[in-house]
């Protein structure tokens, strides 16, 4: 057994000593965590409830274990954020999965942190028909994070700037930006290009890869003249 697993079976014994409704079984040869998880107010009272399941992931704790929504309210479609293939949750986008997850997660966080905002988006959705806050299952969706990280919206903008922060050399902070925007680095994208430098290289180059491989990145290029020299 993996020492991941191990560090989640541990984690998921105590899991009941800040969610009463939720405990530790076993199940298919392996501990998850399975039971009720109730959402509250603001004020602590309990408006609503999920029956749900935890499942170790292999990589944890540097992957998100995977959450299932058992109670049959939510549909296992991807317009619902709903993985049709074993139905996990999407909870996050990749790369900010692995961001979160670069120095280890510990299950009781992720739970406040990533699980309840996500069953409270569902609610909203199941209430009022829309998610409070969603990102398309596009590339613009997928990658999202790297969108507003950039500030921009423009696809072959994006490739350029994630390029530079693969390949390039930090300039210094009185420089002019690497972005063409001719203002100070320090006051442009030093921030953006120092988070980029925590992803390792290889996967950078998988969120370059699915952004030039895109329908939109190949479109948007051709339109502008630009995608054969984009993949040279």
């Amino acid at each position: 057994m993996s020492p991941g697993i191990n560090l989640f079976i541990t984690e998921a014994r105590a899991i009941s000593s800040q969610f009463p409704d939720l405990s530790w079984i076993e199940k298919g040869g392996k501990v998850i965590v399975s039971g009720e998880l109730e959402l509250k107010d603001e004020a602590g009272l309990s408006v609503d409830s999920y029956k749900i399941e935890i499942h170790p992931s292999e990589n944890y704790p540097n992957q998100f274990p995977f959450v299932f929504e058992t109670g049959g309210r939510i549909p296992i479609n991807i317009d619902w954020h709903v993985y049709e293939g074993d139905g996990h949750c999407c909870l996050t986008s990749p790369p900010e999965e692995l961001l979160k997850c670069k120095k280890g997660i510990n299950l009781i966080p992720f739970v406040k942190e990533e699980v309840i905002p996500y069953f409270f988006n569902q609610r909203h959705r199941e209430r009022y028909g829309y998610f409070l806050q969603e990102r398309p299952h596009t590339i613009f969706g997928q990658l999202g994070y790297f969108f507003e990280l950039f500030q921009t919206n423009d696809i072959v903008e994006l490739f350029q700037l994630m390029k530079f922060s693969r390949n390039g050399i930090e300039p210094s902070r009185s420089e002019v930006c690497f972005c063409s925007s001719r203002r100070k680095y320090r006051h442009c994208h030093r921030d953006a290009f120092r988070k980029m430098r925590q992803f390792k290289d290889q996967e950078i180059d998988v969120f370059i890869g699915q952004l030039l491989n895109s329908r939109e990145f190949r479109i948007t290029s051709l339109l502008n003249n630009l995608f054969y020299p984009y993949v040279k």
